[in-house]
């Protein structure tokens, strides 16, 4: 195991596993959304696809190479972009014109949550049944205020690109992270549909960056916030488990007695309030269980999942630094997903009607990973 680990750290093969990850969640993409239009064909779609990505893959050299970026572009970058998607965001007008079923079903839920009431047994306008967790109503609240929901994947965006500032030294690989993160079709696609779905995996990713540059000596130097802060996490998406755990996980069985009671108490705290908003308005535990929200969001075979996590623990306990977090979630989400996708396509379901976006999980992972794959400094590579 751990001579498979250390195999994480070439540079070369991650480099190319990340970005092999990245190119496969937007080409699956592509090809989803590009059949069903008729202007340009798919093939050349997919050919000029392939040459792009090849293009960046050749220029993450150019992040070694000493070119002088003017930090005011990187900012001036990220301003043009949080423009743009706003824009985007305001493109369309109503989730029915568009059969765009998860921008419905979040308002829907929110104004429940908020009013009180049960609402994981009412099926949006395609007849899915809702699975938003608390945690993440709690955060797209903020943004259902202000009158758009699209705007919590501005600010997913934001934090995502602020978090790369935070974590790289060099410019260059700054740019690269977070140029890939605004061409991304998946994440343009979630921005465009109003969806919610990769803010909750960047939104880990960032953490997971402030956490450890904040605190890398010690990463239980504040438990009670910690437990707050993982409470909430936990309950916007059952996914986001896994790069939590090879975080945690072996600092949390290596640190004092103390601070793991003070961290469970806060988590405690944060996860039993949240969970109280969706469970006390329920008829009854019988009816609670027949509409499960985990049942919808697994997506999948629940012993395959039960099979990841533990792979997830039994991996966290080699886990050597930072990189090797993202490097492994990414590849975890990938290979995880990819299952739940043969496995809907063995029981029939064509591709057209594939959970594509639950791929889109590991996006900012692989982001991130490809970042550290063409860094060199030395804070990148501190052990956890």
């Amino acid at each position: 195991m751990m001579k498979l680990l250390n195999f994480t750290l070439e540079n070369k093969a991650m480099k190319f596993i990340m970005l092999f990850i990245y190119f496969s969640i937007n080409l699956l993409f592509l090809i989803k959304y590009g059949i069903r239009q008729d202007k340009i064909p798919l093939p050349i779609l997919i050919a000029v696809f392939l040459i792009f990505h090849a293009v960046i893959y050749k220029a993450g050299n150019l992040s070694r190479v000493e070119i002088r970026i003017k930090k005011n572009y990187s900012y001036i970058y990220i301003m043009i972009m949080v423009i743009v998607f706003i824009i985007f965001s305001h493109l369309i007008d109503s989730p029915y014109k568009v059969n765009i079923d998860r921008w419905q079903t979040i308002e829907y839920c929110l104004k429940d949550w908020m009013h009180g009431t049960f609402f994981y047994d009412k099926p949006n306008f395609i007849g899915q049944m809702p699975s938003y967790l608390p945690g993440q109503l709690l955060i797209a609240s903020f943004f259902y205020f202000l009158g758009n929901v699209g705007y919590l994947q501005v600010a997913a965006f934001i934090i995502f690109t602020l978090s790369l500032l935070y974590i790289f030294r060099n410019r260059n690989v700054q740019i690269v992270g977070i140029f890939l993160i605004s061409i991304a079709l998946s994440f343009v696609y979630d921005v465009i549909c109003k969806s919610d779905f990769i803010s909750s995996f960047i939104f880990i990713a960032a953490f997971i960056i402030f956490w450890h540059k904040k605190f890398q000596t010690d990463y239980f130097a504040k438990p009670f916030l910690l437990g707050i802060i993982l409470g909430i996490l936990c309950l916007t998406r059952s996914l986001v488990i896994i790069p939590l755990i090879l975080f945690l996980l072996k600092p949390f069985i290596k640190t004092k007695t103390k601070n793991k009671v003070i961290l469970l108490a806060g988590f405690s705290l944060s996860f039993s309030i949240l969970a109280a908003t969706v469970v006390l308005p329920v008829k009854n535990i019988d009816y609670l269980l027949q509409y499960n929200p985990l049942k919808t969001q697994g997506q999948g075979n629940v012993w395959v999942m039960c099979f990841f996590i533990a792979v997830t623990v039994f991996i966290s306990g080699y886990m050597r630094n930072v990189r090797q977090v993202f490097f492994c979630s990414a590849i975890l989400y990938f290979l995880l997903i990819s299952c739940f996708l043969i496995e809907s396509s063995l029981s029939g379901i064509s591709y057209n009607f594939l959970g594509i976006t639950y791929m889109a999980a590991a996006l900012p992972f692989s982001i991130v990973g490809y970042c550290f794959s063409i860094s060199d400094h030395k804070e990148d590579y501190q052990i956890l």
